[in-house]
């Protein structure tokens, strides 16, 4: 079925296909039986589905009809899809045509999987391309489409068909998974891949990183540009209103103009003073002068009332006349013209933008979908201060989750936000219902589209480097680096698109080492580890070039060393707490306490007497030359194994006896046995206990305990409840 985020709208969408007519259930009782008849006469004539006033979204057999229920489905949508029965404008044959209509709506309201509108649309768009090598067969059914046909088309190339591209696949292969129910047999005996035609899938292009030259700079100047305006943050609000009340204003001055009397030509002409640049402009005019005309004696009030219902336009050659006091002035900057206003807004509004994604990585989607209220927090954590930005995912994932996303960004992208609040949050409000971020600057400020966003912050970034965009020998060599496929040429203009910004968050930050795989990965939502590495590939090239160059002292080198040095100091600080006779758990632990019982002082030292375990020398030393690794998997527990998965979720029972890990602290283990004690009564007490949350927590308080007893600190035992006991398996084994 259709999967929307927006649970009361899912909810109340189901709800609406319920108690049609006579029927309990329009979807089971009328839809899916006339799906599998497959009579068309009869399938035309029913109705695609009820919106939630329990009106038609109109008939399966029109064609209109189809393309307007992406705004029913997904009524706040940023990119506009519609389901489109046709085929390059042309009709497609029937037959083929109400088989594309039963496999959409087969998924789209009784498939047991969940899909989402795009995924309805994006198996439209490539299942339409085989009704073309249909017809030219002499056969008008997916019926048709079986493995032997489409290795021939494959072998022949005689379609459009990428057949080297994942997103192919896909759609092929609903027909299989949806088979079931539809008006004709499916003839695919199973799920297909490239490598069932001996194919190897195209990687997708990867976008480019921004060369550093021009990274830097346009950082540069982005920061010089926050640092300028969050200062007078109440001057670029003040910007806003003036444009939203300069039409009111002018109007409220011409109205006076029009009451005391117009002025005539010698001809006795009467001269309004309205500009008609362009036919637009003129029959707006038009239908003011002769509204104002058939009035006899206006008083202020009514021509006012005229003059906002008809929006006619006023040379700015009489403005002064009109709106005297007009001026306003920003940063230093007195500006009399709202065009003059709008220009310096969108420039601020592209560079906020391109800022935000910049130290965020978010997609321009998501920046889109920022939140208008609590979009920017400050958290302090450990004593640091840190800026989160809520926003909403943009695409779906495996699993079930919330849409709404946490982005962590820098002091300087949190001005950014605020800046960009200052823009829009006066727009907002002259469209008291509207629930998104940015609105235009212009006409009547509603709220703006995805791409016109995303056309500020491009156009921010080519009007600010504008000298600088002619590509060197070094931004070709940077750029080779991260896309090698690609080529590049000398003195060639670069050219920029947002997600961009995306790629080269996670390839400099990998790069530089500033940011680990897992952070990398949950601040990208990504599903998979893979994903994120995709993001940041080739920036382990970028690592070694940047070592190589490194002989004098700078950012790398500096970045190197103290990376080493805290390193040094965790494995410093674990030795020195074996030294003084303090217990350590883990399995690597307990490994060195027993070589101390065996040992004793000599324990401390790597072969040699000098190599002393005690000193910040040594392990500075074992670090850099690679013979040592260390890195923190949770609060007070270490890993020393370089080929660890880098887990973000830490499973206690793992570290326990961890031939890898160090524990010095149990205050992770125990807010761990804390939680889970706290989550077995809410599960309890709303009903929700399931066998698999009683074993994760027992596995979690058991393990926190183990460490504790390891540590050789007191500590209250859990005492499970008999509703938890009773779904756990008893082990009736030997205990060793």
């Amino acid at each position: 079925m259709i999967k929307i985020f927006n649970i009361d709208h899912f909810e109340s969408i189901k709800n609406a296909q319920s108690n049609v007519g006579a029927y309990s259930n329009y979807l089971i009782d009328i839809l899916k039986p006339a799906i599998e008849r497959g009579d068309w006469d009869e399938f035309e004539q029913l109705d695609i589905g009820f919106d939630t006033t329990g009106q038609s979204l109109g008939k399966i057999g029109d064609n209109k009809a189809w393309k307007k229920l992406q705004s029913f489905f997904e009524p706040n949508t940023s990119s506009f899809k519609s389901l489109d029965f046709s085929l390059n404008a042309k009709v497609i044959e029937r037959n083929l045509q109400n088989e594309l209509k039963a496999i959409i709506l087969k998924m789209m309201w009784i498939s047991p999987k969940d899909y989402s509108f795009e995924t309805l649309y994006l198996t439209l768009i490539v299942l339409k391309k085989f009704i073309e090598p249909l017809l030219l067969k002499g056969v008008n059914s997916f019926f048709h489409i079986d493995f032997d046909c489409l290795e021939r088309w494959v072998l022949e190339s005689s379609t459009e068909l990428e057949f080297r591209r994942e997103h192919t696949y896909s759609p092929i292969n609903k027909l299989f998974i949806e088979k079931k129910g539809l008006p004709f047999n499916v003839s695919l005996m199973s799920t297909l891949a490239a490598s069932d035609f001996n194919l190897t899938l195209i990687e997708n292009e990867q976008y480019p990183v921004i060369p550093l030259r021009l990274y830097y700079r346009a950082l540069c100047k982005a920061e010089s540009l926050i640092n300028s305006l969050y200062p007078i943050l109440d001057e670029v609000e003040e910007l806003s209103t003036y444009l939203l009340n300069f039409s009111d204003n002018i109007y409220k001055g011409y109205t006076k103009y029009l009451h005391k009397g117009m002025k005539k030509h010698p001809t006795g002409k009467l001269i309004w003073r309205l500009s008609n640049s362009n036919k637009y402009d003129k029959t707006k005019n038009k239908a003011f002068m002769e509204s104002f005309n058939e009035l006899e004696s206006p008083t202020e009030i009514q021509i006012l009332a005229l003059l906002q219902e008809h929006q006619p336009i006023v040379k700015a050659n009489f403005y002064d006349k009109c709106y005297p006091e007009r001026e306003i002035t920003v940063g230093g900057k007195t500006l009399s013209y709202p065009s003059q206003v709008k220009s310096l807004l969108m420039a601020y509004s592209g560079g906020c933008l391109w800022t935000l994604i910049a130290k965020s990585g978010m997609r321009i989607d998501e920046a889109y979908h920022l939140h208008t209220v609590n979009g920017c927090k400050k958290e302090v954590i450990s004593g640091q201060t840190i800026y989160v930005l809520n926003t909403d995912l943009s695409k779906t994932i495996k699993g079930s989750q919330s849409k709404q996303d946490e982005f962590v960004t820098s002091n300087l992208g949190m001005k950014a936000y605020e800046i960009l609040q200052a823009i829009h949050k006066p727009l907002r409000k002259h469209h008291s219902d509207s629930t998104k971020f940015f609105h235009k600057l212009n006409g009547d400020f509603n709220a703006s589209r995805k791409c016109s966003i995303s056309k500020k912050a491009k156009k921010w970034f080519h009007t600010t480097l504008a000298n600088e965009l002619a590509l060197t020998n070094e931004d070709i060599k940077d750029l080779k680096l991260s896309t090698p496929a690609q080529d590049f040429e000398l003195g060639k203009t670069y050219e920029f698109c947002c997600h961009q910004l995306r790629r080269s968050f996670a390839y400099y930050l990998i790069g530089y080492e500033l940011l680990s795989f897992p952070q990398l990965k949950q601040q990208f939502s990504h599903v998979s580890l893979a994903m994120t590495r995709h993001y940041a590939k080739y920036a382990s090239k970028f690592q070694k070039l940047r070592k190589k160059k490194v002989k004098n002292i700078n950012l790398c080198s500096v970045i190197g060393n103290e990376r080493v040095n805290q390193k040094a100091k965790i494995y410093l600080n674990i030795y020195q707490k074996f030294a003084n006779k303090e217990r350590v758990a883990g399995g690597k632990g307990k490994e060195f306490a027993k070589r101390m019982i065996e040992k004793g002082t000599n324990a401390f030292t790597d072969g040699d007497k000098y190599n002393n375990m005690l000193t910040l020398a040594y392990w500075e030393n074992v670090i850099r030359d690679g013979q040592r690794h260390i890195h923190v998997v949770a609060p007070g527990i270490y890993c020393t194994s370089s080929n660890c998965s880098l887990r973000t979720q830490v499973n206690l029972m793992e570290c326990v006896d961890c031939a890898n890990d160090y524990v010095v602290d149990a205050v992770y283990a125990e807010a761990m046995r804390k939680e889970a004690e706290t989550h077995i009564y809410y599960d309890i007490q709303h009903n929700e206990l399931t066998p698999q949350a009683a074993s994760e927590s027992y596995i979690k308080i058991k393990a926190a305990e183990r460490i504790m007893n390891d540590l050789g600190i007191d500590y209250e035992p859990v005492v499970l409840p008999k509703q938890v006991q009773d779904l756990l398996i008893p082990y009736t084994g030997v205990t060793v």
